[in-house]
């Protein structure tokens, strides 16, 4: 009888979760701002306290192998914005106050527009970054057709404006003294929610943390030196985080940990009000990075380097994905997968085609979410210029195929190659070892750069910016 009744309950669970999945499900994209891939428990953290976004993996589907389009914010936010890489569009590193590139309406059809198009009530709630022209924008969220624009930056933002009164956010009209701007962008996000769960949404979270400069409540930074210095000793924490920045290379940072806490608190937020809505079921949220974890301070656990390098801490992320509906709890998912396939997948979800003539570059990967297997996935690229920032060591295009990852550094013209299954932390270069697979792949990148049109990095970049 036991047995037959487990049966029972069985079989109407997963009708439950058919039917909910025939339905189009709201999706919730929820993107963290230079967060490492070893800072969240649920990936390994025992020093940061993230106990909502380790229950959103409990309940969902966890990556492992999950990618940026860029190591750094403004191409990775194009590449899931387009679905394109980056180096179709030419903007391959972040836009600074001096940029002439913005992403432009005219010539990129976003993802909130394919979605508003079938139907979806779409909104931003934080950061955009793809147009720094703020006096005369050409390119804002308003311009790329989201129906509410909530709290995104109205100055150059790139040193943070953590606390009320905002200077570079002006887009909120209340505000109390001393309020954290990751709490209001999750109070802001909840009220969406509230507003518009009569119908299918799309709402797009970004936020600004855990960006430098490191800041956050005092109270919550308290917390983390105490427990900084009970780890390595008393008043360690105030000699190491009290200097300029909060910042010092150390994997364990109260002010980063705070930061990561207040982010978490406010995806647990969000998951109560849409229980609270009713429509938690039949939900898609999704958490992500932009890129890596700033090299020098962020933990990106055994990954080499960090933000603004195309080894593997520049580009690989945490992808945590929870849809009751169709996502069995407890999945983990090994596939590899990259930030322009969310395009495709959503339009999936939408149950929309692709706008003829527009290019997109990932694939959907909504048969993985519903426990399938997808074919061999196609060679991932990477180029990195660095036509801003003008790193010219960090110069470098790169491109993944199976196992194997080839990485071109243009002023050193040298290559390097990697065994990824073996050696994830990029330790054993291989090129020399294994010319063949080296040309292989190089050619294919080769071929790839030709066909995107991408730009060739000026390798002295550097001496004539300081002439």
């Amino acid at each position: 009888m036991k047995k037959i009744r487990l049966f029972v309950l069985t079989a109407a669970s997963l009708w439950s979760m058919t039917v909910a999945a025939q339905q189009r499900p709201n999706i919730i994209f929820i993107m963290a701002d230079d967060l490492g891939s070893a800072e969240l428990g649920c990936y390994g953290n025992t020093f940061n306290e993230t106990p909502h976004l380790d229950q959103l993996a409990r309940e969902g589907a966890q990556f492992t192998q999950a990618y940026s389009a860029a190591p750094i914010c403004s191409p990775s936010r194009v590449g899931i914005m387009t679905g394109q890489y980056p180096a179709r569009i030419r903007i391959t590193d972040f836009l600074d106050n001096n940029a002439d590139r913005y992403l432009d309406p005219a010539h990129s059809y976003t993802v909130n527009r394919a979605l508003a198009a079938a139907g979806y009530h779409t909104g931003i709630v934080g950061k955009w970054h793809l147009d720094t022209k703020f006096d005369a924008p050409k390119g804002n969220p308003r311009q790329h057709g989201f129906d509410e624009v909530i709290g995104s930056e109205t100055k150059y933002i790139a040193d943070g404006d953590y606390f009320y009164p905002y200077d570079k956010i002006n887009t909120f009209t209340t505000g109390k003294e001393g309020e954290y701007l990751t709490d209001r962008q999750c109070s802001e996000a909840s009220d969406f929610i509230m507003r518009n769960r009569q119908s299918p949404f799309f709402l797009y979270l970004t936020f600004y943390s855990v960006h430098t400069r490191l800041d956050a409540p005092v109270a919550l930074v308290k917390k983390y030196k105490a427990k900084f210095d009970a780890k390595y000793g008393a008043g360690k924490a105030d000699a190491l985080f009290e200097g300029t920045r909060h910042e010092a290379d150390h994997l364990d940072n109260p002010y980063l940990a705070a930061m990561i806490e207040r982010i978490d608190a406010g995806v647990g937020t969000i998951m109560e009000t849409l229980k609270k809505a009713g429509i938690d079921r039949n939900t898609l949220v999704i958490f992500f990075s932009d890129n890596g974890g700033v090299w020098h301070l962020g933990n990106n656990g055994i990954l080499r380097a960090g933000k603004s390098w195309l080894y593997e801490g520049g580009v690989r992320e945490n992808l945590l994905m929870r849809w009751p509906a169709a996502i069995r709890p407890g999945t983990d998912i090994d596939t590899r997968v990259m930030a322009t396939d969310f395009y495709p997948t959503f339009l999936e979800l939408a149950r929309t085609k692709n706008r003829k003539g527009n290019i997109l570059d990932g694939k959907s990967i909504l048969p993985l979410m519903r426990g399938q297997k997808m074919e061999a996935r196609e060679p991932f690229f990477w180029h990195y210029p660095s036509e801003t920032g003008k790193w010219v060591n960090r110069m470098c295009s790169a491109v993944r195929d199976g196992d194997y990852k080839l990485l071109y550094f243009y002023k050193a013209q040298r290559t390097e190659l990697y065994d990824l299954k073996n050696d994830p932390s990029e330790q054993s270069d291989l090129a020399d070892r294994m010319p063949a697979k080296r040309g292989e792949l190089k050619k294919k990148l080769d071929q790839w750069l030709k066909a995107v049109h991408a730009e060739t990095p000026d390798v002295n970049a550097r001496k004539k910016k300081k002439k």
